[in-house]
């Protein structure tokens, strides 16, 4: 495992600040391209490329994912792109993707690395967050793929951390575009056509398309609803008298609507949801051998002020 944190004073300082500790820790860039704040990295199968605004106030950076990469297509044009990631377009206010974090400066950054994942929560703001996260899951059983992208967006209401437009990491309650959720890659599963390599988390059965025109399948998540969520994240962990309770977070295909029919493909390494009530932002704990970071999904408040809250929902990443 592997941890940054750090400042940085714009998208491009954060990204490029990015790349270089994911190049520390088994990363490949294969292209920083500023003038046209464009950036992608790699590791394994996992191809990971981004493009930034610079936009004050509104701006955004947009996150794709691929199969490959070639030099001189811009993001989203990559051989088999997932097809989610707004390709065009100023300010990026739509499609996977950070959002509404400016052009900072950024009151702090925390990078986390593991096997093949890495793990990123941004403050953009003094108390507020944004995450993404891609890598490849710890599969459950054999099957193609595994890789998987994860952005954040929080467009429903403000004070409703339940809202369903909002889209955390691998959320499956989000019913933004299709072209909003976290894309795994995922092949030969039964029901699935032979020539789709594509699944999208999200709470609909209109997934849309990859970038060449491939129908994509529903996968789900679990950091807002579901099982272990319902059983675990209620309850306030308190790392001052050892009760820590944390979800992990996973993720499943649907084969069948009716009935339903669902097969569990994997977890995602080093990441879980927890309630953070007796847990500072951005505060560490131990267990055993193992050091947890814990974020609130936005902002630890609930006041209903018209602001970007989440109250104790959290998210907690290992740092060591």
């Amino acid at each position: 495992m592997a941890y940054e944190t750090g400042v940085a004073s714009s998208q491009e300082d954060f990204l490029t600040k990015l790349s270089t500790f994911a190049q520390a820790n088994g990363w490949t860039q294969d292209e920083l391209d500023v003038p046209n704040k464009e950036l992608a990295i790699r590791r394994n199968n996992v191809f990971i490329s981004f493009r930034w605004d610079a936009v004050a106030t509104t701006g955004g950076i947009a996150i794709f994912q691929a199969l490959g990469f070639t030099m001189g297509n811009t993001p989203g044009n990559h051989p088999n792109d997932s097809g989610s990631g707004l390709i065009s377009g100023t300010p990026i206010s739509s499609q996977r993707r950070l959002d509404r974090i400016g052009n900072g400066p950024f009151t702090a950054y925390h990078f986390f690395a593991g096997s093949v994942f890495l793990h990123v929560a941004l403050e953009y703001a003094p108390g507020l967050y944004r995450h993404c996260s891609f890598g490849e899951l710890v599969k459950n059983g054999t099957w193609t793929g595994g890789e998987y992208c994860a952005g954040h967006t929080w467009a429903g209401d403000p004070d409703s951390p339940a809202n369903p437009s909002h889209c955390v990491l691998v959320d499956w309650r989000s019913q933004l575009s299709n072209l909003e959720g976290a894309t795994v890659h995922v092949e030969g599963m039964p029901g699935e056509g032979g020539t789709s390599k594509w699944g999208v988390v999200i709470d609909s059965t209109t997934v849309g398309n990859d970038r060449a025109g491939i129908a994509r399948v529903t996968c789900l998540g679990g950091l807002r609803d579901g099982f272990l969520f319902n059983a675990l994240h209620f309850i306030r962990s308190n790392p001052g008298n050892g009760f820590v309770s944390m979800a992990p977070l996973q993720v499943y295909y649907r084969r069948l609507l009716s009935p339903e029919q669902w097969f569990k493909l994997g977890t995602i390494p080093g990441m879980r949801g927890i309630n953070i009530h007796f847990i500072n932002p951005a505060e560490a704990f131990t267990i055993g051998a193992d050091t947890w970071r814990c974020f609130p999904y936005v902002r630890k408040q609930f006041l209903q002020l018209n602001t970007d809250e989440s109250g104790n929902w959290g998210i907690a990443y290992r740092q060591a």
